[in-house]
């Protein structure tokens, strides 16, 4: 991984080490393991004073000492530390300087006082680390998500509302519902590829991978996996019938000679529009017992219950107990009051705070994060919610990794819930307010046939289990999950920029 300021931050962590230690000792310059142990003990001390950036530059300093020193079992200690302070801090580039002058340049027609209401206004994300406040590299795009005005000036410069404008097809069509919930079919082609130059890979060693694959659910059908190399790494493959879709590759580094490491699937799929039209009154009690029930009501790394969230939930709902009706208000409740915001997740991820829990305290989310909340807040009232995802394929160019919501209803099934396409409305710069309320009244219940499912709920595990240190986004896989114990640097960030998902109609 590249990091710009590593030679300054090392400069200064060297400092530190000669003054805390009064002078440089024979011992120091003489045992890279004594060195070793040094950093890595201010490593641990900087991480825990939210020192990430010294945290990061010591860590890896003892890597290197503790490479030289043949202490391999160390070196990955200290090369996993390094990975997790930087990613607490990779999403967060900007100083307050350097933020404000990308708010400059991003709204330069904005007035000063309405800028400096960006800085550490509502739902701007920001960390503190080496005494100082570091601010998120999506807050200024996110800015726009946050006030209309700004994002319906930009769709109106473009002539056109990217997302809104496609799916109105679905959105506006009349319903037939004696048809049943799952409508008209659309068959997919799907490639996803890693192509890594195997300079970049160590000599020796396992590079171990969890690579997505699509499951069977009740909107996608016929899945087939037509292909997945090379075979001769496979060591297990879930199917399709399954909660989450993978195949599992151990790839023995000092047998593989090829330029690059290429791996690669083909798959084709059906997915169905989904249009639920349910009466409140036929809303049958739910059978509490039943394993599904249990699972899908219980608190979940991400999709937490707890006391804070229980009190939201009765306050959206109030009186009502009909599990329909409750979960209409949870949804309108998520769609009136939390704008669409990108999240950081890397930060979440190794800060061990909860996706649905950020939501409660900010405010804002992105589909992901709204999603959980959304599931979480029904789980809190009894209610079985859930968040899958894979991939939206919306027309005509506007893919991208996705997840959205389902509840369950006793004689019903899975109700699926998209509070993020269902925002889209107002960034539409020529929508009328009833057109927006059609839009977003679609898709609680309904949801559009563009999507490619990997996993129908987050957090579930992977199989093999993975070290804990080692993996980046384990509660989704819509991107490799990798570990290398003998990779120098973060594997997952190096996978992460060689995978590509090419997703098109059969």
């Amino acid at each position: 991984m590249k990091r710009p300021y590593l030679v300054f931050m090392l400069m200064i962590v060297l400092a530190a080490v000669i003054l805390a230690a009064g002078c440089t000792s024979q011992q120091n310059a003489s045992s890279p393991k004594s060195a070793a142990d040094t950093a890595l003990a201010q490593a641990d001390a900087a991480y825990a004073a939210t020192n990430y950036h010294a945290a990061e530059s010591l860590y890896l300093l003892a890597q290197e000492n503790y490479t030289a020193a043949g202490d391999n079992a160390a070196a990955l200690t200290a090369r996993n530390g390094a990975s997790r302070s930087y990613r607490m801090i990779m999403e967060f580039p900007y100083n307050r300087s350097a933020y404000e002058q990308a708010l400059l340049a991003a709204y330069p027609s904005v007035s000063a006082e309405r800028r400096a209401g960006w800085i550490n206004g509502s739902g701007i994300a920001s960390i503190t680390s080496d005494n100082e406040t570091w601010y998120y590299e999506e807050n200024v795009g996110n800015i726009r998500y946050h006030n209309f005005d700004l994002m319906r000036n930009a769709t109106a410069a473009l002539g056109q509302n990217p997302l809104y404008d496609p799916l109105t097809k679905y959105a506006f069509a009349s319903v037939n519902a004696s048809a049943g919930p799952y409508g008209e079919p659309v068959a997919w082609v799907g490639t996803e590829a890693i192509s890594v130059p195997r300079d970049q890979l160590p000599a020796n060693g396992t590079l171990k991978i969890w690579f997505p694959l699509p499951i069977e659910t009740g909107s996608q059908t016929n899945v087939t996996i037509l292909s997945v190399e090379p075979a001769q790494y496979i060591i297990s493959q879930t199917g399709t019938g399954t909660d989450l879709g993978l195949v599992y590759f151990e790839v023995p580094l000092a047998d593989y000679h090829e330029p690059f490491l290429n791996i690669s699937a083909t798959f084709r799929f059906v997915q169905h529009d989904q249009h639920f039209t349910i009466d409140p009154a036929k809303v049958q009690p739910y059978n509490t017992s039943s394993p599904e029930y249990q699972k899908y009501t219980t608190s979940g790394p991400n999709i937490v219950i707890t006391p804070a969230m229980k009190a939201k939930a009765q306050e959206i709902v109030g009186n009502e107990t009909n599990p329909y009706l409750q979960a209409q208000k949870i949804y309108w409740y998520i769609v009136d009051t939390i704008p669409y915001s990108h999240a950081p997740h890397s930060w979440l991820m190794t800060s061990g705070t909860p996706e649905s829990e950020y939501v409660l305290d900010t405010g804002i989310g992105d589909c992901g994060t709204q999603s959980m909340y959304f599931a979480a807040l029904c789980r809190s009232l009894g209610i079985p919610a859930r968040a899958p995802g894979g991939y939206q394929i919306f027309p005509p160019n506007n893919g991208g990794t996705h997840f959205w919501a389902e509840y369950y209803l006793e004689g019903y099934g899975w109700i699926p819930v998209d509070v993020t396409a269902a925002e889209t409305a107002d960034w539409a710069y020529n929508a009328t307010p009833d057109d927006r309320h059609r839009f977003k009244a679609y898709y609680f219940g309904s949801l559009d046939p563009y999507r490619y499912i990997i996993q129908k709920d987050v957090d579930i595990p992977l199989s093999p289990t993975p070290p804990d240190d080692a993996v980046l986004f384990r509660m989704v896989v819509q991107n490799p999950v990798t570990v290398c114990d003998t990779c120098r640097d973060d594997p997952e960030m190096l996978l992460l920029g060689n995978f590509t998902a090419t997703l098109k109609k059969a």
